[in-house]
């Protein structure tokens, strides 16, 4: 579903953009004429599984998840994406593959998302079409293969700091019960770990970090 674009919402994308990929004024500009505005409902999958990824977004508003079905038709919460942040499946998207990834929407989504098309108009468009093209595979790729090297090398209740750390914002907003397959224990052990460590510790620990890495500084 199409949407009326917000003018703090193109402004939240052309600071990403800025930040993120270092792009000029102008860039920005030809970049927003590219993009379209959609909705996509609580539930809805952005990116499935099998099939090519045919667009990629920035997320205005909501939270998704990336997660992979197994052959015994369970599913694996991957990675979570929220406001601000870049999503989709950019290996499948710039190659046209089929994906090995889900993309779906936990919350209902307001998204500023790009064409397979548009974005080949667009990177003929700019000079530096593939700067940008490989800035955004990076980006997206470089935060996915970061949640499973946390997921990998991490006991539960450093999963659990680190993920309230990075994710408290969201932590009442979606099912607990993907953020307890996402840290790989159970409800009750994630209760459990929620009820031993209040985010009000985990937060001062992590001020607490910055202050002596600071001092030894």
């Amino acid at each position: 579903m199409k949407l009326p674009v917000t003018s703090d919402t193109l402004l939240n994308f052309k600071k990403f953009l800025q930040h993120q990929f270092q792009l000029t004024e102008n860039e920005c500009e030809a970049m927003q004429e590219y993009f379209q505005p959609e909705l996509f409902s609580k539930n809805e999958y952005f990116v499935r599984q099998g099939k090519v990824c045919r667009k990629l977004t920035f997320i205005a508003e909501g939270v998704m998840r990336y997660c992979m079905f197994r052959d015994d038709g369970t599913d694996v919460t991957c990675f979570f994406a929220c406001e601000n942040d870049f999503a989709g499946d950019p290996e499948s998207f710039f190659s046209q593959n089929p994906s090995d990834k889900n993309l779906q929407a936990l919350t209902d989504c307001s998204l500023i998302t790009v064409s397979y098309e548009n974005m080949q108009k667009l990177l003929q468009h700019l000079s530096r079409g593939k700067e940008i093209n490989a800035a955004i595979d990076h980006y997206v790729t470089t935060k996915l293969l970061y949640q499973r090297t946390f997921l990998l090398n991490l006991d539960a209740s450093v999963r659990y700091k680190e993920f309230m750390r990075e994710y408290a914002h969201i932590l009442q907003r979606i099912p607990l019960s993907y953020v307890a397959n996402f840290l790989g224990i159970t409800q009750q052990s994630l209760s459990r770990l929620r009820r031993q460590m209040p985010l009000s510790s985990i937060r001062t620990n992590t001020t607490d970090s910055k202050k002596e890495t600071e001092k030894s500084a």
